[in-house]
């Protein structure tokens, strides 16, 4: 097993012990009265950004019960780079998530990075970042801009193929710029990231709707993002109940979204640790992810190949993972009814292979000139010579 922890460098809660006993007054950002962060990450890199909004933005607080470090203090900053080390070695972490990442001071964020970096080289570090656009995202982490501030950070909480791709290609009927073209176009611009495999892809989080609701509870189109998901660039991350489709929203509060996994609790009615304890269309669901997620580990080429898409037509997105060793064939088709889609367009990937196992289902295809989706699927093909 694996560890990642949580990793929360930007505030504290008002009874941590170093806030209610300070070691002086220099340790937290003060205000003459109380001044919340503005949530703008944008004034971060805005080259027509104010001084003072972009003073809110990093040193307002981000809600009153949580005290926003002063990271310019450099106690401050011995403090949370040790506090970090001494984790990271006393744990066996092998994974670093940062927690509210843009509103951090980012030359300090540098500093203890590098830090971990220097003690830890195969630690695996990246920030949430939850903004809106590939520009900004990509900002908080190593990518190919000449900019005066470079961040040192190796990825991001992917929010961009979650809110302007998956969820549109699921929720949205196709269109030039819409639907599944949105998970596209958003792919696209995986220019601007030095390494954009490395960032972290998922569905759904402790501070979101969980995605079985986001879809109003379509098991087709909940596979299809789950085939997505296990299969495009990046690091999957999955939520807990994922796999036996808990649903919620964070509507009355993020509590709903949050609730505790039902089995080995006092008071559980159902233990959905096991395949008695779970309904039928929970253990299909569990089943179709598991294996997607054994397929996975032991596929060369998602884990660790080149990506190649092709511009969705139709309502139908097409894209390759491959290297040298194996190349998979990934189909989804966003309509509500079967579509008979060609092959000859694909030609430059299917080149020498003549035939597909699901690696779902096990059911082989013929690559010839066309092969018959169903409504709302994702297919994934090992391809064969």
């Amino acid at each position: 097993m694996k560890i990642v922890q949580d990793a929360v460098y930007n505030h504290i809660g008002t009874e941590h012990f170093l806030f209610k006993d300070q070691p002086d007054s220099s340790w937290f950002h003060r205000w003459p009265k109380f001044t919340q962060t503005s949530y703008k990450d944008q004034v971060v890199f805005d080259p027509y950004a104010a001084a003072a909004d972009k003073k809110v933005m990093s040193d307002g607080w981000f809600v009153p019960s949580m005290p926003d470090w002063d990271q310019s203090n450099e106690m401050v900053q011995q403090f949370l780079i040790q506090h970090a080390i001494w984790t990271v070695e006393e744990f066996g972490i092998d994974g670093w998530r940062i927690d509210t990442y843009a509103y951090n001071d980012l030359p300090f964020m540098n500093r203890c990075n590098q830090a971990l970096y220097n003690d830890f080289p195969r630690l695996t570090i990246f920030g949430e970042t939850w903004v809106h656009g590939v520009p900004n995202q990509s900002y908080f982490c190593e990518n190919n801009y000449e900019v005066p501030f470079k961040s040192n950070l190796q990825a991001t909480t992917d929010f961009q193929t979650l809110f302007y791709g998956i969820q549109p290609a699921l929720t949205q009927s196709f269109g030039w710029t819409e639907g599944v073209n949105k998970l596209y176009t958003t792919l696209a611009q995986d220019f601007l990231y030095k390494n954009p495999m490395r960032q972290v892809i998922f569905l759904d989080n402790h501070d979101i709707a969980r995605f079985y609701s986001v879809v109003n509870e379509d098991t087709a189109k909940y596979k299809a993002a789950f085939a997505w998901l296990l299969t495009s660039r990046g690091i999957p991350q999955m939520y807990y109940g994922n796999e036996i489709l808990m649903a919620g929203t964070t509507s009355p509060n993020d509590g709903y979204v949050r609730l505790d996994f039902p089995g080995g609790w006092k008071g559980d009615t159902a233990n959905k640790f096991t395949a008695a304890g779970r309904t039928a269309k929970e253990n299909q669901v569990f089943d179709y992810i598991r294996k997607l997620a054994n397929f996975r580990k032991s596929s060369s080429a998602i884990k660790t190949g080149k990506l190649m898409q092709f511009v969705p037509y139709d309502g139908v997105y097409a894209y390759f993972r491959y290297d040298a060793q194996q190349t998979v064939m990934c189909i989804m088709n966003t309509n509500d009814k079967p579509f008979t889609l060609a092959l000859p367009r694909f030609a430059e990937r299917l080149a020498g292979f003549t035939t597909g196992r699901d690696v779902v289902t096990g059911t082989t295809f013929l690559l010839k000139d066309s092969m018959t989706l169903q409504p709302m699927s994702n297919l994934v093909l090992e391809l064969k010579k």
